[in-house]
């Protein structure tokens, strides 16, 4: 029960964290908010797949950094952008370069902390709608003093993105909205590098790429078991043996005799290993061969084993004049 007890325990440890962890999974919330990777409600999976099942344009994600992609003509989406992105207007015209848009869907601005962007030409006039003050920002969506959905040159700028999470999705649907966004007819594609989510090329990249999971849970089974085979044995364990269970030397001889040699032939065979023995037996035992066969002889013809042994025994004698 001991050394099964750290595999009970393992096992109870994975029992426990395997669920959440494919919850975790299946939910994407490992992902950061606004990512087309969670299914929850902070997530914007829903939208993804909407499209996507749509048919009608290509929908894609995109995980390199969308400042070193390659120029693509499609409408490039940024969920839960900030604004500040506009700053880098060199980045974002050579992302454009070939034909493509970018759409910016912001973070809904706090009431204490709304973001003052006058500089790039309009401010946060309520939580979900900006005030244009540039010439270059044209109001699509509103009035320019409170505009849900702004464009300059190729670039549109949703004031809140927050309707086009899946929550928000789920408890309204925005089709018109939606309908204005996505009705360009370029292919679209979400960008994941802005929410940190980029793909390095590693070792998890690959595993995903060629679909290796399954193979390295195999191993993982595999190493398991041979662990649990070389801690744990299959056979029972055996009982402990008793001092007057132990084995003797002696009784183990003799039980080895018995089994082996016959017991009319055993004095015969005494005598034989005694004569093959000579040459290596002290000098006394030399020249007794004759007495040890009379003394075989008058041993057989008793019905003691033991009273044979003894006439052995005294035939050969331990020492020279020895009685």
């Amino acid at each position: 029960m001991r050394k099964a007890a750290p595999f009970l325990m393992l096992a109870a440890f994975f029992a426990l964290l395997l669920p959440r962890m494919l919850q975790s999974i299946a939910q994407g919330d490992v992902y950061p908010e606004w990512s087309t990777m969670r299914s929850d409600p902070l997530g914007t999976k829903v939208l993804f797949l909407a499209l996507k099942r749509m048919g009608a344009v290509e929908v894609e994600r995109n995980y390199e950094p969308w400042r070193e992609s390659v120029p693509k003509r499609a409408q490039y989406v940024l969920m839960g952008a900030s604004p500040l992105l506009l700053q880098d207007s060199k980045e974002l015209d050579k992302l454009l370069s070939a034909g493509g848009m970018a759409l910016l869907a912001l973070r809904p601005a706090e009431a204490k902390s709304a973001l003052r962007t006058e500089k790039l030409g309009f401010v946060q006039a309520t939580l979900s709608e900006v005030a244009l003050k540039s010439d270059t920002w044209t109001c699509l969506i509103g009035t320019r003093e409170r505009c849900r959905l702004a464009s300059k040159n190729r670039i549109w700028l949703l004031a809140d993105g927050s309707p086009l999470r899946n929550g928000e999705l789920h408890d309204e649907r925005q089709t018109e909205l939606l309908t204005r966004l996505f009705a360009t007819g370029l292919p679209v594609l979400f960008d994941e590098s802005h929410l940190g989510v980029v793909e390095t090329g590693g070792v998890g990249v690959l595993l995903r790429r060629y679909r290796l999971f399954p193979a390295i849970g195999m191993l993982l089974l595999g190493a398991l078991l041979f662990v649990w085979r070389s801690s744990v044995s299959l056979l029972p364990e055996r009982e402990p043996v008793s001092a007057s269970m132990a084995p003797q030397p002696a009784a183990s001889l003799r039980t080895l005799l018995a089994q082996r040699v016959p017991r009319a032939k055993l004095l015969g065979t005494l005598v034989e290993e005694w004569k093959r023995a000579l040459p290596l037996l002290p000098v006394w035992h030399r020249g007794r061969e004759a007495e040890m066969d009379a003394a075989l002889e008058r041993g057989r013809g008793l019905k003691d084993v033991r009273q044979g042994y003894t006439e052995l025994q005294a035939a050969i004698r331990l020492r020279k004049g020895s009685a």
